[in-house]
């Protein structure tokens, strides 16, 4: 894991989606353009995506 000093990138789902398979990452943090909050997107080990939002 890596923390760094940029803030989370605001993106829609598909932005997300799009960056996480671009730059071969793991999961990707971003901030969800649509709710305003927080979200973590990744990769399921099926190969699918999986998404973590907020409760509530």
């Amino acid at each position: 894991m890596t923390i760094s000093a940029q803030p989370a990138p605001c993106l829609s789902l598909d932005e997300a989606t799009e960056r996480l398979s671009l730059l071969g990452l793991p999961f990707l943090f971003f901030i969800d353009a649509a709710q305003g909050r927080a979200s973590v997107l990744y990769h399921r080990y099926d190969g699918h995506y999986g998404l973590i939002t907020p409760a509530g």
